[in-house]
């Protein structure tokens, strides 16, 4: 608050603070929330044909996660209580999965379960600051937030959906179907 002196009075500049951590930490769970879910859909995706109940259940939490970062995203973060108690109780059990469906837990579930839990302690540090009349901070701050959350984010996902059955299969970079140099000899 800054004070300005017109005359004999002192007129004080009452523009609203910005708070850029709520909205920060509002923007990263949501991606992290994203990174969550598609993960976890990776996962799930692998297990569909040998372990159908724990691929279904994985998808499922997937979208579940996908759906609650888009509506994050948007606006205040919906239903927070109910979300950190669910991605405390759901990023183990993605991790648990690969012993109860009979395979050695990789990059894929390490990343799930840093990214849930991630969410979790964000949306449950936004609920502790308590609901926030504050202005909107600036777009650049915004674009800011969002630049930072994404590559941290990026480098939890990334390694994440490469570990999964669909990432070992994916094409290499460099042979996207592009036709080879043909060489000819005469």
């Amino acid at each position: 608050m800054t004070t300005a002196h017109v005359g004999h009075l002192r007129v004080a500049d009452v523009r609203p603070r910005v708070r850029v951590l709520p909205d920060a930490l509002r923007i990263w769970s949501a991606l992290s929330g994203l990174g969550f879910g598609l993960v976890t859909i990776g996962i799930g995706a692998g297990h569909v044909e040998h372990h159908l109940i724990a691929a279904v259940a994985l998808v499922a939490v997937g979208f579940a996660a996908i759906g609650w970062s888009v509506l994050a995203l948007r606006g205040p973060v919906p239903f927070a209580r109910q979300t950190t108690l669910a991605l405390v109780v759901a990023a183990p059990l993605v991790l648990l999965s690969a012993p109860l469906t009979a395979t050695v837990p990789t990059a894929a579930e390490a990343s799930a379960l840093a990214l849930g839990l991630l969410t979790a302690v964000m949306t449950a540090w936004q609920l502790r600051l308590g609901p926030d009349g504050a202005a909107v901070p600036s777009p650049g701050r915004q674009a800011l937030a969002l630049f930072c959350g994404a590559m941290v984010v990026a480098t939890l996902t990334v390694p994440g959906l490469a570990a999964t059955n669909a990432g070992e299969h994916a094409v290499p970079h460099g042979s996207h179907g592009l036709p080879a140099e043909q060489h000819h000899h005469e």
